[in-house]
């Protein structure tokens, strides 16, 4: 009888953390103003892959609102529609008649949302800024996270500046997940920067640009080391044409 106790006591205790643990599907996605390589428009396909997935939260690059070239679609709009999720939009600037930025899509309540400014370098030297969207979550655990995403410059130098001025915004009382296309490959000072702080959810070798044949990795979910170090499930979303970039998604869990 005595025995009995602590088998009853482990098996609570067990059930107890099981219950705090969360498993999240996080997303990360360059829809190219949803639109294929070819522009041929995709973006409610999108939406019923983003559907399929199950994804509890994404990060969205190349955004449209209601630009010309996109058929005056306002794309987070539709998204949200489709896949029941909540919806937020951040401008990079205005662009063909609308605006051009970055969204996040939550199955849970977004609040202290923020479009904070990156550096960004025009084609003419002259600076300008890009958004960088970041929302404080409440899982269903009860766990606060900051979510984030990110479009990073084309040049290594412009980069460093972003992700240094990214991980002084960063900064605060809760967790962080940072997705985003950043421009740059697994191996570069720009990841290294990041991994200080954070953990990659994927491996070097999952590759997501181009979409067909893919050659390099420049699309990223990362996870702040203190939220999560356990093995994530991950997949590159291979087969998935609906825009230039492909999808990635990583399980993740939260304690």
């Amino acid at each position: 009888m005595k025995r009995i106790v602590p088998i009853f006591f482990y098996i609570f205790l067990a059930s107890i953390l099981s219950l705090q643990a969360q498993t999240l599907k996080v997303m990360s996605y360059n829809i190219h103003h949803g639109a294929t390589k070819e522009e041929k428009l995709t973006i409610r396909e999108m939406g019923d892959f983003i559907l399929k997935s199950q994804a509890d939260l994404v990060g969205l690059q190349e955004v449209d609102s209601v630009c010309n070239r996109s058929g005056k679609q306002n794309q987070i709009k539709i998204l949200a529609q489709i896949t029941k999720m909540n919806p937020q939009f951040a401008r990079h600037f205005a662009y063909d008649g609308g605006a051009y930025g970055l969204g996040i899509l939550s199955k849970y309540p977004m609040e202290d949302v923020k479009n904070e400014r990156i550096l960004s370098i025009r084609s003419n030297g002259d600076t300008s800024t890009l958004a960088f969207l970041s929302a404080k979550i409440q899982l269903g655990n009860e766990k606060t996270v900051r979510f984030a995403t990110a479009h990073l410059a084309l040049d290594h130098a412009t980069r460093m500046t972003q992700i240094s001025q990214i991980l002084e915004y960063l900064e605060g009382e809760f967790p962080v997940i940072l997705t985003g296309d950043f421009n740059t490959l697994p191996d570069s000072p720009e990841i290294e920067l990041l991994n200080k702080r954070f953990q990659l959810t994927q491996e070097e070798d999952d590759l997501t640009f181009p979409e067909k044949d893919p050659t390099k990795k420049i699309d990223y979910i990362l996870v702040d080391k203190e939220l999560s170090q356990k093995t994530f499930k991950k997949k590159v979303f291979i087969g998935n044409f609906l825009s230039d970039h492909l999808p990635i998604q990583s399980e993740i869990i939260i304690h």
